[in-house]
Formats: structure tokens, sequence, C-alpha cells
């Protein structure tokens, strides 16, 4: 089986909002592809986190399609910059000791200001 395709799985499972709706997931190692069926829908995702809705056997960009996609893209980004965060903080703890204070407090404020990014809301809304 393809380890990719069923880490995307998991990745599914831990994304979709309600999980426990989820149900006929499936690795589709032919259209290398993941396939389930959530809130009486569809779905493939592919390794690319591109989600399309299935309708017979056509596929289809939907808004539930396009609302399932910025889910996992989100995700996948606050991931990727919680690990760059991470490798920040222990670059500031080797700086802290090697008593090179200031340039510690340098990262640790790009730091704050990433996180503080991420923890703010959008714009607001009308």
């Amino acid at each position: 089986m393809n380890p990719k395709l069923e880490e995307l799985s998991q990745y599914i499972r831990q994304t979709i909002p309600q999980s426990k709706s989820i149900t006929h997931l499936h690795v589709n190692e032919n259209a290398g592809a993941v396939t389930f069926t959530w809130h009486a829908r569809q779905f493939i995702v592919k390794p690319s986190l591109e989600v399309l809705e299935m309708k017979g056997q056509n596929l289809y960009v939907t808004g539930a399609s396009m609302l399932m996609q910025a889910w996992f893209m989100k995700k996948d980004k606050n991931e990727k910059v919680l690990g760059v965060v991470q490798e920040t903080l222990q670059q500031v703890e080797e700086l802290l000791s090697k008593q090179e204070t200031e340039k510690a407090f340098k990262l640790l404020d790009s730091v704050k200001q990433t996180l503080q990014r991420l923890a703010s809301p959008g714009p607001p809304r009308r």
C-alpha cells in the first residue's frame, strides 16, 4: 500500500470537522487518491490536497470541495509555520547558551510576531 496515501487518509480524518460523519474512506491506489463520503457527498482527495466532488462517474469542483480544500491547505500551512517556529526556538536556546542574548531576543520577537499573525482572526466580517 502507498504510504503517502495512507498518511493522506489519516490527515483527512484529523482535519475534517465532524470526522465521525466520514464513511467509505478508501485509499484508491489506481487513482492515486483517497475517496470518502461525508454528509452524503462523495469526495476524492489527491496528495496535492486538491479536492473534487464525485457525482456519479464525474468529478466537479463544488463549493463543498473548495471549502474542504481550504481546510486542508490552511492546516498544512499552519503545521509548516509551527515547524519553523519550533526550529527558531531551538536557535534561541542555542544563542542563550552562548550568552548572545540580543540575537536571541530578536529571534524571539520574530516568533512572537509570527504567532500573533497565526492566532489573529481574519478581516472583520460585515
